[in-house]
């Protein structure tokens, strides 16, 4: 485990060439996050702030409100170098038709549109029924939106590209570049324990009653999307499907109460 003070640059990389102000961190322990929206990123953010700050946020589902306030790993002196030598530098993944599903029912026909871009307005613009209320009709939304999704990542579409419907995959090149362990969302609190309890002695007790974005599910999600759904879902996200299936693969080899953080998959380890 690294100390968490600055070293020199490897060669060929500059103090200037770092990236490490897109990894938020704590002064207290040394876990180095890189948040990719839609995958549990409330969660991640409210564990670094209970952890920083010894209670909860004000609105812990606001915390995002709040990044000027989390502590970067560049602010401790760090280099990529210096991350890629660290044992709790990681990020966390979602099934792609998980993300897809969450950011339809939190930003789309939840309440979370109201302060977000506005991406539910231009979906009713494409004939999305906002008051949903039946399996076939939220069925036809989620038609709406990947057809819309597919365009907008191609061409940008009515709206810039937004970080929560941005591929996972385009964070690639920074998780290779810190070579992160990579989590996944679906089992994040066992594969957290594993990584942080050397430096997280009380990690269970620390995750309990932790916040997370839940949206509501008017709907459950077999019984809207299709499996012809699901392959254009797929489909339109390939590389984080690509990216998603290797670290399962990866991770479906241990079990996180008795593996080693060290077993942890890695990103520039990862076989696609």
């Amino acid at each position: 485990m690294r100390s968490g003070l600055g070293q020199l640059a490897q060669p060929g990389e500059t103090m200037s060439d770092t990236q490490t102000n897109r990894l938020f961190t704590t002064s207290k322990v040394p876990l180095r996050y890189l948040v990719i929206p839609k995958c549990g990123c409330t969660f991640i953010k409210n564990l670094l702030w209970r952890l920083e700050h010894g209670g909860d946020h004000d609105v812990p589902l606001r915390v995002h409100d709040d990044d000027a306030r989390f502590l970067r790993a560049d602010a401790l002196g760090l280099t990529d170098a210096d991350i890629r030598l660290e044992s709790h530098a990681f990020t966390v993944l979602r099934n792609p038709v998980d993300r897809f599903y969450s950011l339809y029912t939190d930003k789309v026909i939840g309440p979370g549109w109201e302060k977000y871009v506005p991406l539910r307005k231009v979906l009713i613009g494409y004939g999305l029924d906002p008051e949903a209320a039946d399996a076939a009709t939220h069925q036809a939304n989620c038609e709406i939106m990947i057809d819309w999704l597919a365009r907008n990542l191609k061409d940008e579409v009515d709206l810039p590209k937004e970080a929560h419907w941005t591929p996972q995959a385009y964070r690639k090149g920074l998780m290779d570049r810190f070579d992160l362990k990579l989590l996944l969302l679906n089992d994040v609190a066992a594969q957290l324990t594993c990584l942080a309890q050397d430096v997280v002695p009380q990690i269970g007790a620390t995750l309990q009653g932790l916040e997370a974005n839940r949206s509501p599910k008017p709907v459950q999600k077999g019984a809207v999307l299709t499996q012809e759904l699901r392959k254009k879902i797929n489909s339109v996200y390939a590389e984080d499907r690509k990216l998603f299936q290797a670290v399962k693969r990866a991770w479906d080899g241990l079990d996180p109460a008795t593996a080693s953080p060290d077993q942890i998959p890695r990103a520039r380890a990862l076989k696609g």
